[in-house]
């Protein structure tokens, strides 16, 4: 009639549980390894956004030193002085797309209306120096704004 093998259903068993093993083992070893990448790309995230805060707070420091000169020079390298403040000033403007490019839009190290306020300040320099103006007030305005950029800065170190 019917051939019917002893034990057969248990070898079955037995075949299912070591593959289940197998499997369960295999997930393992992917959650270990998902794990250490996780931990890995956030210590590399979290150096990356150290790095950029560090260097845009150098560059308002340097902005501001610059700035100080300005106020207090003669008048003689004034042009020289307000490019190096220029500098900082686009250096803060590209870390901030650099920041906005590594960690989604909106994610800034620096204020961005800020910094166009400062650019738009100093193209009034400019063009005041070009006309052989005063810059007394135009210095002034831009040393405080310089300020205020240094200021926001000074809970992130």
């Amino acid at each position: 009639m019917y051939s019917f093998q002893a034990g057969s259903g248990r070898r079955k068993n037995k075949q299912l549980v070591r593959l289940l093993y197998i499997i369960i083992f295999i997930l393992i070893i992917a959650l270990v390894g998902v794990t250490f990448a996780y931990v890995k790309a956030a210590r590399v995230s979290e150096a990356t956004s150290e790095a950029l805060i560090a260097r845009a707070v150098s560059e308002a420091g340097s902005a501001q030193n610059a700035v100080y000169r300005l106020t207090q020079s003669s008048g003689t390298n004034t042009a020289s002085l307000l490019a190096t403040v220029r500098g900082h000033i686009y250096t803060l403007q590209s870390l901030n797309t650099l920041t906005a490019n590594i960690y989604g839009a909106g994610t800034l190290v620096a204020d961005a209306d800020l910094l166009t306020s400062c650019v738009s300040t100093l193209d009034q320099c400019d063009t005041r120096l070009q006309a052989g103006s005063v810059l007394t007030d135009l210095t002034t305005q831009l040393r405080d704004q310089i300020d205020e950029l240094v200021a926001s800065f000074s809970g992130v170190q």
